[in-house]
């Protein structure tokens, strides 16, 4: 039986690293962008694709919106 270990995808990597860049937490992430701490962990391991979100997502944390499409592609 596997354990709850959640990893991440590509593209919560690069969120998550742009978290800790702009000294931002999951949880102040997540209301900034209108969603709970647990959906945001869903769209960082892939459990749900977030597309409501990403754009948002996107603006908030100023990523390259190019970078995250190819993510989203892989």
């Amino acid at each position: 039986m596997k354990g709850k270990g959640r990893r991440l995808t590509p593209l919560g990597k690069y969120i998550s690293k742009a978290l800790v860049d702009k000294g931002m937490a999951k949880k102040q992430l997540a209301a900034t962008v209108g969603t709970s701490p647990q959906y945001l962990s869903y769209i960082l391991n892939g459990t749900k694709s977030g597309k409501k979100y990403v754009p948002e997502i996107v603006r908030v944390l100023e990523l390259d919106p190019h970078k995250v499409e190819k993510l989203l592609a892989a």
